[in-house]
């Protein structure tokens, strides 16, 4: 009996633009994707040459996750109670993050390469949904 395991993600508000725009949905950067390749292709692949890949992708994100906290921050300078409910959420999302990443990594079962695996795929997508919501934030406010 073969069964069929289907996975329902969310799609982030910057891959729904980039479907709407007729553009295939991409979350990470292309040099990303550009690194990956480059680290060989899965069962052959070079372990360490593809961690360095999920590093590099790690800084790019949160570089876009600073810059658009930077821009709402300045936006809403003028704002006391909506800078400090932006900053409020932000300091929970970076508590949470943290917790299930290292959740993630030390009770995410015996096979190592599983466990990374698992914890740097969280990692880097509870990063590009944290940037693409900023963003949004971003440009739903006129920026």
């Amino acid at each position: 009996m073969k069964f069929l395991l289907t996975i329902a993600l969310p799609i982030t508000f910057a891959s729904a633009n980039a479907q709407a725009a007729g553009t295939p949905a991409s979350p990470y950067s292309p040099q990303y994707y550009a690194c990956v390749k480059k680290a060989g292709s899965p069962g052959f692949y070079d372990q360490s040459a593809s961690a360095s890949c999920d590093e590099a992708e790690v800084k790019f994100q949160k570089k876009r996750i600073n810059a658009a906290y930077d821009k709402l921050s300045k936006m809403w300078s003028t704002d006391p109670d909506r800078l400090a409910k932006l900053n409020v959420a932000q300091k929970a999302w970076v508590r949470w993050r943290n917790e299930t990443y290292a959740l993630l990594q030390e009770a995410g079962g015996s096979n190592g390469q599983v466990v990374y695996i698992v914890s740097s795929g969280f990692l880097l997508k509870s990063l590009v949904d944290q940037a693409d919501l900023l963003e949004s934030l971003v440009a739903a406010n006129g920026g």
